[in-house]
Order: structure tokens, then C-alpha cells, then sequence
């Protein structure tokens, strides 16, 4: 899923720019999860982590450019809105993917979208973004063996063998994960990546680290069999 932040002061502009990027994404079949902010500030105090920030050149405390600089460099692209060309120049210092002019245009924001996603999100690794230690980890969907809610926590198995505790339900990662099929809620307990599945066997899933994985009552055999099937063991 692509996380996007959308930073603007005035509130009509921004909602433009959400329904603008809502609709191109989908229009390409590319989840995405998108956050508002209208201060540089609460945005960098947010302390989340984006694969693109829609920043407002000119606000109120942090302008566009400051915010984008306290970013720093990462594994994201950075595309300025701005009522001027002149305010935007500084932008290149901080590795600007792209500038869209107020007021927002349609065709405009959809063709420098084109361009980005092409340039600098195409060949993104599909991850998901968990909460450890109160901190946001993303990882790489291929990494995940399953999720497990146990007394009352829900921890990630990476495929390592090594185990975390996360600040999610299970329902939300369910939720986050349903655009990535080979994710299954097989039990009340868990959600499984089948392609870390070795085989299935008696009402269980028996994984490549070992463990077995019940498969609940309303999840059919038949069904489990499909999606099993659908991602074969490599």
C-alpha cells in the first residue's frame, strides 16, 4: 500500500488534492493510504513515515521546502504545490520530484503523477507499515510469515524466525493487506502469507519455519485450497 501525506493550510485546496490523488491511484489499481496536515510541524511531529509527501510550498511556520528538508533523504518522492514558480525554486535542494501549480488542475496533478510514479515509485517493493516499540518499521511483504494475536497482542513472524510485537489488530492488518491475495485470515488468531505455506494437512497449515497454523471453521478447506493453490510454495 502507498502511503501518502498531503501537507496544505487551506483546507479546500487540500481536499482537491485528495480527491485528485484518490482517484488517479485507484485508476491504476494502487492502494493507497492518505494523511492530511495543514502545518509543515504537525506533519514532521507526526513522526510517520510516507512513500510521497504532497507539500504546500508557502505556510504558516515551516514552509514546504523546510519541511521537506527535516525529512531528509529517504526511500520517498516529494512533489511541491505552489501559487509560484519563483517559491519553488529552492525545491531542487531538497531533491523535488516534481512541482503542481495552484490553482490545482486535474489533467495537471494526473500528468506529474504519471511522471513520479514512473520515475520514483514504480518499482517499489510492496511493505506494510507495523508500529514496534512505538516506532513505524516497514517491512517487506516477502519477509512476513504471519501475524498471530496472542494474550492480547498481535505479533508479526518474519520469516527469519524472528518474532515482534505490534501496535495493530488484527482486523486492521486484514484490512491494510486485502489489495495482497496471498494474505489469509485463516483463524480468529491469524493471518498467513500462503506463500509461506509448506503444505496444508489436517485442518492446519504447516509452514515453512514449522509451525502449524489452525485453519477456523468458517474458513472451508475448499477455500483454503484455492488460495493455497493460487500461491504456491517456491
Amino acid at each position: 500500500m502507498l502511503r501518502i501525506a498531503v501537507c496544505d493550510d487551506t483546507r479546500e485546496e487540500c481536499d482537491f488534492i485528495v480527491e485528485y490523488a484518490s482517484v488517479f491511484f485507484e485508476g491504476r489499481q494502487m492502494a493507497v493510504h492518505i494523511d492530511t496536515y495543514e502545518k509543515g510541524s504537525e506533519l514532521i511531529e507526526a513522526g510517520q513515515e510516507y512513500d510521497l509527501y504532497l507539500l504546500d510550498v508557502l505556510m504558516p511556520g515551516l514552509t514546504g521546502i523546510e519541511t521537506a528538508a527535516r525529512l531528509g533523504k529517504g526511500n520517498h518522492a516529494v512533489v511541491f504545490i505552489t501559487s509560484s514558480l519563483e517559491a519553488a525554486v529552492d525545491g531542487y535542494s531538497v531533491n523535488a520530484a516534481g512541482f503542481i501549480l495552484k490553482p490545482v488542475e486535474r489533467n495537471h496533478f494526473e500528468a506529474t503523477m504519471e511522471r513520479v510514479v514512473n520515475q520514483y515509485l514504480g518499482e517499489r517493493e510492496a511493505c506494510i507499515s507495523v508500529i514496534h516499540n512505538r516506532v513505524p518499521v516497514h517491512l517487506k511483504l516477502e519477509r512476513i510469515a504471519w501475524f498471530e494475536n496472542r494474550l492480547h497482542r498481535v505479533f508479526v513472524t518474519l520469516t527469519s524466525g524472528e518474532t515482534l510485537a505490534i501496535g495493530q489488530k488484527l482486523s486492521e492488518l486484514q484490512e491494510e493487506l486485502k489489495e495482497h491475495p496471498q494474505f489469509l485470515r485463516c483463524h480468529q488468531s491469524y493471518v498467513v502469507n500462503l506463500e509461506q505455506v509448506e503444505r496444508l494437512e489436517d485442518s492446519c497449515f504447516h509452514m515453512r519455519e514449522g509451525q502449524l497454523i489452525p485453519i477456523c471453521a468458517y474458513v472451508t478447506m475448499a477455500l483454503a485450497l484455492t488460495w493455497w493453490l493460487a500461491c504456491p510454495a517456491s
